[in-house]
């Protein structure tokens, strides 16, 4: 993926609908850990020109990381919204370890939230999810502050 040699099959998807595919795919393991998703969805239709498969990915690998990493018991926000010229998708949920390290860092290939590596994972999930995105047109980004861990991901409309 770093090298960009990576071939893309773009079509115009509704990301409204892959977004809700995916929470739903998810929502029987989330909500076996308690985990409670909130979501947020714009009422107007939400296309973009987007390689289906590769923002799937994208998106399996950030809940992958929430079924691993969030806090039992506390919520997790996905919110899709349009915002002047932009699509953007924030997803957030406390972490069940503590995160003392940067977003920065986190998102440095083979790092992981849990210091302590007591859990399953290579630490490339969100690095892919980056790359994916980012080939795309996308920007993908990851705040930290204190437990509190949050992805956004923004596109352009053409």
């Amino acid at each position: 993926i770093n090298t960009e040699n990576v071939e893309l099959d773009r079509e115009n998807i509704d990301f409204k609908e892959l977004l809700k595919q995916i929470v739903g795919e998810w929502s029987d393991k989330l909500e076996a850990s308690g985990l409670e998703i909130i979501t947020n969805y714009p009422e107007e239709e939400c296309t973009l020109y987007l390689d289906g498969g590769k923002m799937y990915r994208v998106l399996e690998n950030i809940f992958s990381n929430i079924s691993k990493y969030a806090m039992d018991n506390t919520r997790v926000y996905v919110d899709l919204k349009i915002e002047d010229d932009k699509k953007v998708l924030e997803i957030k949920n406390i972490s069940k370890y503590s995160l003392n390290i940067s977003a920065e860092q986190l998102m440095e290939r083979f790092t992981r939230g849990d210091v302590a590596r007591n859990t399953e994972g290579s630490g490339l999930g969100l690095s892919i999810a980056k790359s994916l995105t980012e080939i795309q047109g996308g920007s993908f980004t990851t705040v930290v502050d204190g437990d509190l861990f949050k992805v956004r991901i923004e596109f352009k409309e053409d």
